[in-house]
């Protein structure tokens, strides 16, 4: 009886198996990436961007759950030597669109319609941050699958990623 139940233990110890929250497949990405580093795309089905400011007027985001919008994710991080202690530099730009959106053409200020902002992380004395991307043009596609091309520039803080396209 020992035997059953042990064998019953170690059978169901093995079966379980943790789920895995993946919204999409990961797109393929049709951008060029620096050499010099990674790039990664990542699609939130049904999420949310929510934009905050801290007491200084530095802003920082929210993803949360919402039905109805989808939250677009690009990131950027260069390829440091593993011993340089201050040496990371990352940069992020982020976007939510409506569900129902099946194509977009925003120019300039018309980019906060999607709340598109760009990230710079770095060792960088006052050159970090979120900032408000409001100079530059987005088309997006979301017909079968979301394909979109993006130019844009950030005032505020040097930028090494300036076009993104995804299909």
């Amino acid at each position: 009886m020992k035997k059953i139940i042990t064998l019953f233990l170690f059978g169901l110890l093995f079966s379980c198996n943790a789920q895995k929250n993946v919204s999409t497949a990961m797109p393929k990405l049709v951008s060029e990436c620096p050499k010099d580093g990674t790039c990664e795309v990542e699609i939130l089905k049904n999420k949310q961007l929510i934009l905050h400011y801290d007491d200084l007027g530095g802003m920082y985001y929210d993803i949360k759950d919402q039905e109805g919008t989808t939250v677009i994710h690009y990131q950027y991080n260069k390829t440091t030597q593993a011993n340089l202690q201050d040496g990371h530099y990352r940069e992020d730009i982020i976007f939510e669109i409506k569900n129902s959106d099946k194509s977009l053409d925003l120019t300039d200020s018309e980019l906060q319609q999607v709340k598109l902002i760009f990230g710079r992380h770095c060792f960088c004395k006052g050159q970090t941050g979120y900032f408000k991307i409001e100079k530059g043009n987005l088309q997006l596609s979301a017909k079968s699958a979301i394909s979109f091309n993006l130019n844009f520039t950030c005032d505020k803080v040097p930028q090494i990623i300036k076009s993104i396209s995804v299909k």
